[in-house]
């Protein structure tokens, strides 16, 4: 039945009927009384407008500070961001992209204005001093790319030091002590975590390694190959095993030596860290760890979505493994 069709049998008007329904004034006590058994005689009941479905927003915040690791890193964290937008789409999240390239305190205030329920952070560029900004973010949020030492929040990264241990036990196989690393610059927090693995474990197998054998490097695609170019013009040794912070370093510094004369690996083997689709293509293909993006994507996602439920109550931090790529930079034959 029908609000008209009640109202008919009534004797009144729609609207009369309608201020019965939501219980507002303008009709007579008398007359309610009439329209009320009417509605109970007939069974009608007030049909409620469906509620609106909220959406559901997270917002994946890309923070740029030289943009050489989030931009320049062929492709790298773009892998990571795909992989949560799927995981988002299949528990039926929006995600929307917001870059902060100066202002990181600013983009969070504006973060926490807007209709989220989740944060992820891009922290590939974030240096301990960066840190206590997030305490602005009033919404749960996780941290990608950054273990965030000594600050309590979510994040979510490769096991650096474990990696890292991968790779020299691999480097060991060549039975030459004479190893060198390459130190990307500016130093993020994974640059660090893999700086601190190399001196801890280089001795363990009898690298002869020391402060004089970790060359400085800029870690961007033209910075990498003009640090190692000017390195071998000051006259340096270069020892004839190498590791690089990451893939972009070793490439760039590939092609450095392969310029001056250096033949690899027949006089200089090297690895890299993060396979990413350079690594396989490279002039020599380059040995190097394969980092778990998807994985770190799928994950990340999963733990923001399970804080917004409050399924989880306190906070994690989550390390992922990676996978050793052999290839001909490191050849032993």
């Amino acid at each position: 039945m029908t609000v008209k069709e009640l109202a008919k049998l009534a004797n009144v008007s729609t609207a009369t009927i309608s201020l019965v329904l939501n219980k507002k004034e303008g009709v007579s006590d008398k007359k309610r009384r009439e329209i009320e058994k009417l509605i109970a005689k007939t069974g009608y009941t007030l049909r409620q407008a469906p509620t609106k479905k909220k959406n559901k927003n997270l917002c994946f915040l890309k923070v740029l500070k030289s943009g050489y690791f989030v931009e320049q890193n062929a492709g790298f964290v773009s892998k990571i961001m795909d992989s949560v937008q799927t995981e988002c789409s299949n528990f039926g999240y929006n995600l929307n992209i917001v870059v902060a390239k100066s202002d990181f305190s600013k983009a969070l205030m504006e973060i926490n204005g807007g209709n989220y329920d989740g944060v992820f952070v891009i922290g590939t560029e974030l240096d301990r001093d960066d840190f206590k900004y997030l305490d602005i973010l009033t919404l749960p949020y996780i941290v990608i790319d950054n273990s965030m030492p000594v600050y309590q929040c979510n994040s979510i990264t490769m096991n650096n030091e474990e990696m890292v241990y991968t790779i020299l036990k691999h480097l060991a196989l060549c039975n030459d002590p004479d190893f060198g690393y390459l130190h990307g610059l500016p130093e993020a927090v994974n640059f660090i975590e893999r700086k601190n693995a190399v001196f801890t474990y280089a001795k363990e197998f009898n690298f002869d390694f020391n402060d004089d054998k970790m060359f400085l490097i800029d870690a961007n695609v033209s910075g990498s190959y003009e640090s190692m170019l000017k390195i071998i013009r000051s006259g340096k040794r270069i020892p004839r095993i190498l590791f690089a912070d990451n893939d972009i370093v070793a490439i760039g510094a590939m092609k450095a030596l392969l310029e001056s004369g250096y033949k690899i690996p027949d006089d200089i083997k090297i690895a890299g860290f993060d396979d990413i689709y350079l690594s396989s293509i490279a002039s020599v293909p380059l040995t190097t760890m394969h980092v778990q993006r998807k994985m770190i994507g799928e994950i990340a996602a999963q733990t923001l979505i399970n804080h917004i439920s409050n399924r989880f109550k306190s906070y994690s931090k989550i390390k992922i493994g990676g996978t050793l790529k052999v290839r001909k930079t490191t050849s032993l034959f």
